[in-house]
């Protein structure tokens, strides 16, 4: 019972975080453009734009609702007995921070602030593939094995521990990328990709085997 009010306390609390943001929009809502860039290339430049309306409000809406079900997501395989305390408290605050660096950055930009978008984003990536990676080991292996197929404890666990060093590996890896033009940035996220695809096709093989 303790459990469930602490995560459900969690839960608020992340949720609040979430939509906090939203004050410091109503606070320079009018100094704001009628139509906000919300999407960038790797090169800097806008390409995405909507209503300043939909920026203040509607973003943090949206973080939450996906936030909710992500937490949701991760309290009902709790509650099926697949619980991984450690990796839930991780996701529980993944959205928050996406949602305070992304929100404050638009923001900014719009007021007429020179950001450079890639340099926040690649360091958020970054951060939360290392951030995932250093944790995902601990998430105990009978959470995992479930559903088609099952590793087995054993196979279960390198298989984790083998995603999050990739994932921390990737994550560093993203972080220089900033000391070369941004193409780099672009491959070493698809090798990234590329990586956890044969890294799954691993683990199937396992199973069939």
């Amino acid at each position: 019972m303790a459990m469930m009010k602490n995560k459900w306390r969690s839960l608020l609390v992340t949720s609040l975080v979430i939509l906090a943001p939203i004050l410091y929009g109503v606070s320079v809502y009018d100094q704001l453009p009628v139509r906000m860039v919300t999407h960038w290339g790797f090169d800097n430049q806008p390409n995405g734009w909507m209503v300043r309306s939909m920026v203040v409000f509607g973003l943090p809406i949206l973080m939450l609702l996906i936030h909710l079900v992500t937490v949701g997501a991760t309290y009902h395989a709790s509650a099926k007995g697949h619980s991984a305390p450690r990796m839930e408290r991780v996701v529980a605050w993944i959205f928050p921070v996406i949602t305070i660096v992304a929100y404050t950055i638009t923001i900014r930009y719009g007021l007429g602030e020179t950001i450079d978008i890639r340099l926040w984003t690649v360091i958020m990536v970054a951060g939360l593939l290392i951030f995932i990676g250093n944790y995902l080991p601990t998430v105990p292996p009978e959470s995992v094995n479930k559903g088609g197929f099952h590793l087995g404890k054993a196979n279960t666990q390198s298989d984790l521990r083998s995603t999050g060093y990739c994932l921390v590996l990737f994550g560093v890896l993203t972080l220089l990328s900033l000391f070369f033009p941004p193409i780099v940035t672009v491959i070493v996220l698809v090798l990234f990709i590329i990586s956890l695809l044969v890294l799954m096709m691993i683990s199937y093989h396992k199973a069939a085997n």
